[in-house]
């Protein structure tokens, strides 16, 4: 599968069953999951949702296959400017740290920076801040300064968000406690 190929299959619509299939091509046609990385930043917004959508059902259904692009997806991470890819690239790289699948040598606050940026955004989907508390609580450990800050920013965003902030926060919240 060409990227051409892949761009016209990514100008659809997409279900989440088209979804797991073009991720599923990734393996079968091996098509580029630099192309796909890429397409995730594509002018066209819709086109990079279903990329970065299609990113994430290939990171977790072929973690081998994401493996050898993990350096530019966590290069790519802070670059990404689409609110609706930054809900899978923040999928994305919570499932990385759960699985520890960042080196140790890593410079973390390539991700720790933006991460916190996207949460405290007031225009930040809910969806893309629950997940960016998650992250951050999984990054704690990386520097003295994340728990507090992380605690502060949810209380803020506790007075007043929705329903899926209260949730969350309270969730993050007691673990940090």
């Amino acid at each position: 599968m060409t990227k051409d190929d892949l761009l016209k299959a990514l100008q659809q619509t997409l279900i989440k069953t088209k979804a797991v299939k073009i991720s599923d091509l990734s393996e079968l046609k091996g098509y580029s999951l630099t192309d796909l990385l890429d397409l995730t930043f594509h002018h066209e917004t819709a086109i990079a949702f279903r990329a970065a959508w299609v990113l994430e059902n290939v990171q977790e259904r072929f973690p081998e296959r994401f493996d050898p692009l993990l350096t530019d997806f966590l290069n790519k991470y802070p670059l990404q400017k689409n609110f609706s890819s930054q809900r899978h690239y923040t999928k994305i790289l919570f499932s990385l740290l759960e699985r520890n699948k960042i080196a140790p040598d890593f410079d973390y606050e390539k991700i720790i920076e933006p991460t916190f940026e996207w949460l405290a955004m007031e225009q930040t989907p809910v969806a893309v801040k629950a997940n960016c508390m998650s992250i951050l609580y999984l990054l704690k450990e990386k520097d003295d300064w994340i728990a507090g800050e992380l605690k502060a920013e949810i209380e803020f965003l506790m007075k007043t968000g929705g329903a899926a902030i209260q949730s969350r926060g309270k969730k993050i919240l007691s673990l940090l406690a």
